[in-house]
């Protein structure tokens, strides 16, 4: 099984470059949704109080932080379905981007926007060869790790 892994894949360190990439991605593309949604639920609604700012702004860093951090640890642990929920998330950031393109018309939310490139770029890097490899690696190393860390070290050391 994991002589198999390294007859498929090519394993070298940019491999997890691209894999802690897209997290990174992911993660500034959603930082940045944060401040955009609050100043389209303004433009729509008017003024928001200190304490509907408050819950808008924790329950906001919850939920996003919760779907990127939860979805990366299943693929670290070796449970690839959890791309999908990656996948979800770009799509999502894609969605918000584009409705506060069409909401917003103050001049310097381009600053804000220009944040939309972080889940093109996470989107891209999903479909790589490095990133499937990425997920390959954590997959092989959880159905049999003793085996497949003695066959790394055989070809670490070899």
């Amino acid at each position: 099984m994991s002589d198999n892994f390294f007859e498929k894949h090519d394993l070298s360190i940019g491999v997890f470059v691209v894999g802690i990439a897209v997290i990174m991605f992911l993660m500034f593309g959603a930082g940045a949704i944060g401040p955009l949604l609050f100043l389209t639920i303004e433009t729509l609604f008017g003024k928001l109080t200190n304490e509907e700012y408050g819950i808008l702004f924790a329950s906001s860093i919850v939920i996003m932080t919760l779907s990127i951090v939860i979805p990366n640890v299943l693929i670290i642990r070796g449970r690839p379905r959890a791309v999908k929920i990656n996948q979800i998330n770009v799509y999502f950031q894609l969605i918000c981007y584009l409705l506060f393109l069409l909401v917003l018309e103050h001049q310097k939310t381009w600053i804000f926007l220009c944040f939309v490139i972080f889940p093109l770029l996470a989107n891209w890097l999903m479909s790589s060869a490095k990133y499937l490899t990425f997920l390959a690696f954590y997959e092989t190393l959880r159905k049999d790790p003793i085996r497949f860390r003695q066959s790394l070290a055989n070809r670490i050391f070899k």
